[in-house]
This record gives C-alpha cells, sequence and structure tokens, in this order.
C-alpha cells in the first residue's frame, strides 16, 4: 500500500486557513475597530465566531479528548479530527494557557496515531 498523503495535506490546509482567519480577522486592527463600532457584516460575523469557538470554549480539553480516544482505539479517523481541530485551536487559541496546553497534547496523540495507522498499513 503507498503512503496517503491526504491526511497530512489536510492537516496543512487547516493550517494556513486558521492562519489566515486570525491574521485577516481575528488580530486585523481594522476589523476590530469596525466591528466595535457597531458594524455588521461577514468579518465581524466570522470573528464573533472564531471567538467564541478557539478563545472562551474549552476545545483544547475537546482536542485532548479525541487524542485520547484516539491512541486508545488506535483510529486513524479520529486522530485525523485530533489533528484537524488541534492545529485549528493551536493557531487561534486565546491566551488560556491550559486549554493550550491540552490541544497541544491532543495534536500531537492525533497525529502520531494517523501516523503509526499508516505505517502499519504499509507495512502489513
Amino acid at each position: 500500500m503507498k503512503f496517503n498523503p491526504f491526511p497530512w495535506l489536510l492537516i496543512l490546509t487547516i493550517l494556513g486557513l486558521s492562519w489566515w482567519a486570525r491574521n485577516h480577522f481575528v488580530e486585523a486592527q481594522e476589523v476590530a475597530i469596525f466591528c466595535q463600532e457597531g458594524g455588521q457584516g461577514f468579518p465581524c460575523k466570522l470573528r464573533e465566531l472564531v471567538e467564541k469557538i478557539f478563545i472562551q470554549s474549552g476545545i483544547g480539553f475537546f482536542v485532548l479528548l479525541l487524542g485520547l480516544v484516539s491512541t486508545v482505539t488506535r483510529s486513524g479517523l479520529v486522530g485525523l479530527l485530533a489533528g484537524i481541530v488541534g492545529v485549528a485551536s493551536l493557531i487561534l487559541h486565546g491566551g488560556n494557557h491550559a486549554a493550550l496546553d491540552s490541544a497541544a497534547l491532543g495534536f500531537l496523540l492525533g497525529v502520531l496515531t494517523l501516523a503509526r495507522e499508516q505505517f502499519d498499513e504499509y507495512r502489513a
């Protein structure tokens, strides 16, 4: 069986999209000033959504849970989910260091499980 680059390209794509969203919506001063002055529209809605999901909630602990589940079940799909949500959480995090540490650990567990599954398929 050949190496499947799709999961890794998907994780890298989410990394790029998260970085783009952080630079153009979350941390952009123009958007922040526009939204604070009562502006409405897609940029403000997207900024608010990102803040609610990644800054105010415990998404890091959810990533850790996904990473643990992927490790216990040796599921590459759950590992991929941990990788996708984890990389987005690492880029879009707020300042909550406990959630950031949890997201990093869950991301690591997820991608290691994904790599192990691909290696086991290659070896078989």
